[in-house]
């Protein structure tokens, strides 16, 4: 099946409607003419992409693209043809990380366009890769993205185009469903299943492929029936060649949640019930035994959720029990399947308390990808060190766009900044991890064009992709017909970085796990003011973009730009405005900035409700914009703060934001073969600076930057470096400061998980040290910061008057 070495060859040829030049190859359009596509191979999902790109190009060009079996059912020339081809010299394997796995060739032969693909996957993905680049949205079911008729021939150029994978298996996590898919899925598209069933992951299935991915770990939230309990979802990711993993929290394909009865089975427990969790696992491994190249199995255990062992009393227990439960799922696998552990695909996903008995010594198997996770919040925990890199089973990673926890869930709305992902991801990268990516989505909507933008890193490698805004350009001009992609990808960029600074859902400064109410604003008046100024010109902006959005557009326009924008302004004015009520000198004024944060609460609302009723309904049930029912998402009721308190905490706010002094330049000294560059829309600055190649070093040469600065008057000054929350594997990150040459302090910057520190980094997406440099003269004064490694991102560097 997946293993065997197949050449899927599609071949596009026409007569007059076809012009090829050996670099580019044009399809013209309204010729109302039958164009014939020969599918010889017999392979069900080759024959289902065929139909599906057919359908689409002739919506495209005005012809009708017909499919059929072989050339005698075609009345004319074959437009497009499809067999099992031999080995071509344009896929070269050894130009992959990973073979020929899942390549396509896309390239002319005199009048014909070829499409070879090495697999039965990477003959779809040359296809859909085709179909993308003549203007067709891998979003037009997801997101009601309309295939637009053309105007102007389509044209096909920088041929030959050949790709291969980046990163072998590449997909998503369904997560948190509560709010979106499950009651979408149960009440509006698939009421007959009255869960996420067959119907709903074959249309999950199909998006994957158009976005060149090829892996689920499914929905396991309570209430979503577990994957392989529900009639048909096997063999829905069996037709689409789907892998199925599962998460860390799922050991040997099993979703605890729904699947482990205590009162039949006993506790979770494997030090004192390990008869029947082996039992319980083995029963699962054999219901997969025929999809062995499918199925990807997460090795190790936790407790029934989100939680550590059951029945664990020290850590040396729970290492030496976790030892105990990879050695049994191992001889399982061999036993069932009745070949090596080691050619069945297996992960270990060293999460929270599993990475201290993972470095306590745990032995994971050579063959068993590591998968390292993020802390949750967007910012990967560790990396694979040299040793780890060498290992046959490699690495990867679990990467949150979305999240349920502590300090804060964000549920509702894609806040994850894209610059940030391709940062953390490119770092892992470049250590090693090109084995398995996955990405937490959530419902997938509306984290869309985040989740592409990862899985495209993952196609062609985040080292040798664009930058972030660049692709942004990219699907808003795919997706739209607007004469200026640039300035609604710019409006998109603003909404990411407002959202950097502080997400929608931490507006009102309140935590869960233990859930806290919601509190006043931590930010000066000026702040504040700037803030809501910035989200009104973007609710400006996205008003006068929207008037040329074409009538058929609508539909996505709200769901990929408007919702997101306007509804995280209104959050922002909710919190923002009863904030401002608190502080007014009167009475009334306080009762008209209440009433504009009611108005907020109650456009949420109605936003939300014409989310809902989208497409004539096709969307009911996907959106709520109060998941968990935190108190963020609550009506704003007005805090009453006495003269005495108004006045402390304006003097607190503004000693906080005082008046800052910037660097008139910056000078680079960088050790042999590295660089510093800026990372283009990354930080508060949107150009923080860090070191390249971001391969894990520790340096004996000076890495620093040196700043200038000029004072116009001596004074006493605080220098103040903020950082964003990067993880080092040993928590060795360090900044050493020096003035004039002499030392001065050394800034300690990883944060433990879990600890306070670590949560206002990551609410904040910032690390802020300070140290007093003393009465300084006026003139200038040069300022050292030198880095122990790389990894570490300098965003904003500055000085204060001290004691402000």
């Amino acid at each position: 099946m997946l293993t065997r070495c197949f050449l899927f060859v599609v071949l596009l040829s026409a007569s007059h409607a076809v012009f090829s030049s050996g670099e580019r190859f044009t399809i013209s359009v309204d010729e109302p003419s039958v164009r014939f596509i020969v599918v010889q191979s017999r392979d069900p999902l080759i024959e289902w992409a065929a139909k599906d790109v057919a359908d689409d190009l002739s919506v495209r060009t005005g012809s009708t693209f017909v499919v059929v079996k072989n050339d005698d059912e075609a009345a004319s020339t074959p437009f497009i043809r499809i067999n099992v081809g031999s080995s071509l010299p344009l896929l070269n394997g050894s130009a992959f990380p990973h073979g020929n796995h899942e390549a396509f060739a896309i390239h002319t032969r005199q009048d014909t366009l070829v499409i070879t693909g090495a697999d039965v996957r990477g003959t779809v993905y040359g296809l859909f890769t085709l179909a993308e680049k003549m203007g067709i949205s891998p979003w037009q079911w997801w997101a009601d993205v309309p295939v637009k008729k053309a105007n102007v021939p389509l044209t096909l150029d920088k041929l030959p185009v050949v790709e291969g994978p980046a990163v072998k298996y590449r997909g998503i996590f369904i997560n948190d469903e509560d709010w979106g898919l499950l009651p979408w899925a149960s009440q509006t598209f698939e009421p007959d299943t009255a869960n996420i069933g067959p119907r709903t992951y074959e249309k999950i299935f199909q998006l994957l492929l158009r976005l060149k991915a090829n892996t689920i770990w499914p929905a396991m939230h309570p209430g979503t029936r577990a994957f392989f309990t529900v009639p048909g979802n096997k063999e829905m990711a069996q037709r689409y060649h789907i892998h199925v993993g599962s998460s860390h929290a799922e050991p040997m394909l099993r979703n605890n949640v729904d699947e482990w009865d205590r009162q039949q089975s006993g506790d979770f427990d494997y030090t004192n019930n390990a008869d029947r969790v082996n039992e319980y696992w083995r029963s699962r491994v054999e219901q997969v035994s025929d999809m062995s190249e499918l199925a990807m199995f997460t090795l190790g255990m936790r407790g029934i959720h989100d939680s550590g062992m059951e029945g664990i009393h020290s850590r040396q227990q729970a290492k030496d029990t976790l030892q105990q439960a990879i050695n049994t799922q191992r001889a399982q696998l061999e036993a069932v399947f009745g070949k090596p552990a080691e050619t069945l695909t297996q992960m270990f996903t060293p999460y929270k308390e599993v990475l201290s008995l993972y470095e306590m010594g745990l032995s994971v198997p050579d063959d068993v990808t590591l998968v390292w996770p993020d802390d949750n919040y967007g910012y990967i925990r560790r990396h694979s060190n040299r040793a780890e890199q060498t290992r046959s089973g490699g690495a990867g990673v679990y990467y949150h766009l979305s999240y349920w926890g502590r300090p804060h869930d964000y549920l509702w709305l894609s806040s994850t900044h894209p610059a940030l992902v391709h940062f953390e991801m490119q770092r892992a990268f470049e250590n090693g991890a090109d084995r398995i990516w996955i990405a937490n989505v959530g419902d997938i909507k509306p984290l869309e064009y985040n989740m592409e933008w990862f899985l495209h890193l993952g196609w062609y490698g985040p080292d040798k992709v664009s930058d972030a805004r660049t692709f942004a350009t990219y699907q808003l001009g795919r997706d739209f017909a607007i004469s200026d992609p640039q300035n609604a990808a710019d409006l998109l960029f603003d909404y990411y970085h407002l959202a950097f600074i502080r997400r929608p859902e931490f507006m009102g400064w309140s935590q869960t796990e233990p859930t806290t109410q919601t509190r006043l604003a931590g930010w000066d008046e000026e702040t504040i003011e700037s803030r809501l100024q910035q989200y009104q010109k973007l609710e400006t902006s996205i008003f006068e973009l929207g008037k040329g959005i074409q009538p058929d557009e609508h539909s996505a326009w709200f769901q990929l730009m408007s919702y997101p924008v306007q509804a995280s302004s209104e959050m922002n004015k909710k919190w923002l405005f009863r904030h401002k009520a608190a502080f007014a000198v009167s009475q009334s004024v306080a009762d008209k900035l209440m009433e504009k944060a009611l108005d907020a609460h109650n456009t949420i609302d109605g936003l939300t409700q014409q989310y809902n009723r989208l497409s004539e309904g096709k969307w009911a049930g996907m959106m709520d914009a109060a998941p968990r029912k935190l108190p963020v998402f609550s009506k704003p009721e007005m805090i009453t703060l006495t003269n005495d308190e108004k006045q402390k905490r304006k003097r607190d706010n503004n000693g906080s934001q005082s008046k800052q002094i910037k660097p008139a330049s910056v000078k680079f000294i960088s050790p042999e073969g590295y660089s510093w560059q800026e990372v283009r829309d990354l930080g508060y600055s949107g150009k923080a600076l860090t070191l390249y190649p971001l391969k894990q070093q520790h340096f004996s040469e000076k890495a620093a930057l040196t700043y200038q600065f000029t004072l116009d008057v001596a004074q006493d000054v605080t220098l103040n470096v903020a950082t964003l929350p990067m993880h080092s594997n040993d928590f060795s990150h360090e900044i050493a400061i020096s003035l004039a040459q002499k030392p001065v302090t050394i800034f300690t910057l990883n944060t433990k998980e879990r600890s306070e520190q670590w949560k206002q980094s990551v609410l904040n997406n910032r690390i802020e040290n300070s140290v007093n440099l003393g009465r300084l003269s006026k003139g200038t004064h040069n300022v050292t910061l030198s880095v122990n490694q790389n990894g570490i991102v300098i965003d904003e560097v500055w000085l204060s008057e001290h004691g402000s």
